[in-house]
């Protein structure tokens, strides 16, 4: 694999799927998906293994795949971590790309369950068929920005009428893969950004004690962080 053009790659497939999406919620009936693929298969060509690449492509072309916490939290904030920040370049961008293809399958394996047991949404509360025209439920004051579920683990005590399948104790522990930044039962709404709970109706305990004080204060710490980035933003351009 030519580890340094993964970086490059994903974010190249990151702004033309987000315009793809964004023309779809528009409803526009003709989509030049040319660039789409060419720059799809450019990305998928640094896995040797065509099973590897058969994946990610399955995965990248579902409208539900939480691309913007993956570059988020696997491609921009690994180096931050303590543990990493000595790492190399190619370093990081090689465990990014091999959290990349496991977070691809373990998502492909949600879909795959929620297919089967989401029959008229009574576990996502949406029936996750890939149609724009299906949005968000609003629930209070949430803004679907996903930070609350921006966990490494917990414990999987699961609620609701429907028994979920055995693997998702350990995915919903963390157990799976290392580099867990987020809950793997988060999905995007078609790379806008927005995010929703895709077992909604029968997530674990922890989740639904998660309240509105907590919300508030995570979202002063966001807002915290995007303020330190503008300014180190504008530091480094004025040196």
């Amino acid at each position: 694999m030519e580890i340094l053009s993964f970086k490059r790659l994903f974010l190249d497939f990151y702004q033309i799927n987000r315009s793809r999406r964004e023309q779809e919620i528009q409803g526009r009936s003709e989509l030049d998906l040319g660039g789409w693929s060419e720059t799809l298969f450019s990305l998928v060509s640094l896995y040797k293994l065509q099973g590897e690449r058969q994946l990610l492509i399955e995965a990248l072309s579902d409208p539900y795949f939480p691309f913007t916490k993956l570059k988020k939290l696997n491609l921009q904030e690994f180096q931050k971590e303590q543990g990493f920040r000595d790492l190399s370049e190619e370093s990081l961008a090689k465990m990014a790309a091999e959290h990349f293809l496991q977070w691809a399958e373990i998502f492909l394996s949600i879909r795959l369950a929620l297919k089967k047991i989401n029959r008229g949404g009574r576990v996502s509360s949406l029936s996750l068929k890939g149609s724009p025209g299906e949005t968000i439920p609003q629930r209070g004051k949430c803004k679907h920005c996903g930070c609350c579920c921006e966990i490494r683990g917990g414990p999987p005590e699961f609620t609701g009428s429907v028994e979920p399948p055995g693997e998702w104790l350990g995915y919903f522990r963390g157990d799976c893969t290392g580099f867990q930044r987020f809950c793997p039962f988060l999905f995007e709404y078609f790379a806008m950004g927005k995010f929703f709970c895709s077992i909604y109706l029968i997530k674990p305990k922890c989740c639904w004690e998660f309240d509105q004080e907590e919300c508030d204060f995570l979202q002063k710490d966001v807002a915290r962080e995007r303020m330190e980035g503008l300014r180190a933003g504008l530091t480094s351009r004025i040196k």
